[in-house]
């Protein structure tokens, strides 16, 4: 699997590291339109697919039922910081579907938001499941269970209905059969996929041409993500910017091992990105997928003003001192 330079690391204003990968850019037919690398290049989808993970809340009925409103189903999309407003969020859920945190089966770590951090260590809390980061998209899972009549125990096994659904799904959008999908277990315990990067960015534009839609499980989903994106990632976070800096034209959601899939609505339609990075790396993705958006020429002036910040990302020392950069590659995609 062929890949290329993408972005490098600076100390001093030399050059101290190299990050390689590939990015496969596609419309929703997947159609391959450009690539940096290897577009066949496969990778665990981790948390990046987890907008086709959310569908069956909206399908099943259980967002109605429950009446989860925008933040919530925003939240099952996430990988979420931890910050209170998105454990408090995930804590109104579970009290609408009637179940309490033990149900959540993600296990737990601790907050990536430092305030939750703080509190946690200060109190000499155990950092439960729902400050795991995929507590949002879990809660969805035992909602849709519940709609469905299937049961919550084992909800995240690969032969539960549920795990059998979503895997229907993400095969029809990457547009692949099911068994040319390897499985693996993710962090949170639930399945994820292994596919190439072009079938990725198939699934991204997929959804974003379903969004259009006038009342489909994307568009909920996607208005959702758009009107909340703090919930998606976090105040500040690239994930969020993103989606809040095209105002619900855009999806996009990292995943561990420096992988990253963005769905874009673009004059010419809907466009895939899939990125990734071959040492698992996720410091360079936001300078990486800064530079795609404006090789591709999606980011307009306006836009460009906001988003320029993650042009490139500082590198400080324990002392807070600025060291260093990263930097995109000279991307060039063909």
């Amino acid at each position: 699997m062929k890949t290329l330079p993408l972005a490098y690391s600076t100390r001093n204003d030399l050059v101290e590291g190299v990050y390689r990968g590939a990015i496969a850019v596609t419309n929703a037919a997947g159609d391959l339109l450009f690539s940096l690398g290897d577009p066949n290049y496969r990778t665990f989808l981790r948390s990046s697919i987890k907008m086709i993970q959310a569908i069956p809340v909206i399908e099943s009925g259980a967002a109605d039922r429950f009446e989860f409103n925008d933040a919530m189903l925003s939240i099952c999309c996430a990988s979420h910081t931890a910050a209170d407003y998105h454990v408090q969020t995930v804590r109104k859920m579970l009290e609408r579907i009637g179940l309490g945190e033990g149900a959540l089966k993600c296990g737990g770590h601790l907050p990536e938001d430092q305030d939750m951090r703080d509190r946690l260590i200060r109190l000499e809390g155990t950092p439960t499941a729902i400050y795991n980061n995929c507590s949002g998209k879990h809660a969805g899972m035992l909602a849709t269970c519940i709609a469905n009549d299937w049961p919550t125990d084992g909800y995240l096994q690969e032969t539960h209905p549920l795990q059998q659904h979503i895997l229907e799904l993400v095969a029809e959008y990457c547009g692949l059969d099911q068994s040319d999908i390897p499985l693996g277990i993710d962090g949170c315990s639930l399945p994820t996929y292994f596919v190439p990067l072009q079938s990725a960015a198939r699934a991204a534009a997929r959804f974003m041409a379903k969004a259009v839609e006038e009342g489909s499980a994307e568009q909920r989903l996607m208005r959702g993500m758009a009107n909340h994106p703090e919930m998606v990632y976090t105040e500040g976070g690239y994930d969020t910017e993103l989606i809040r800096v095209f105002k619900g034209r855009c999806y996009a959601k990292r995943g561990a091992m420096g992988v990253m899939i963005v769905g874009i609505d673009t004059p010419n339609g809907p466009v895939g990105i899939a990125a990734k990075m071959e040492d698992g790396e996720n410091k360079p993705m936001s300078v990486v997928m800064t530079a795609v958006l404006h090789q591709l020429g999606l980011i307009s002036r306006e836009e460009s003003s906001i988003l320029d910040r993650f042009q490139s990302s500082p590198i400080t020392n324990w002392n807070g001192t600025h060291v260093g950069e990263i930097k995109s590659a000279e991307i060039s995609l063909k």
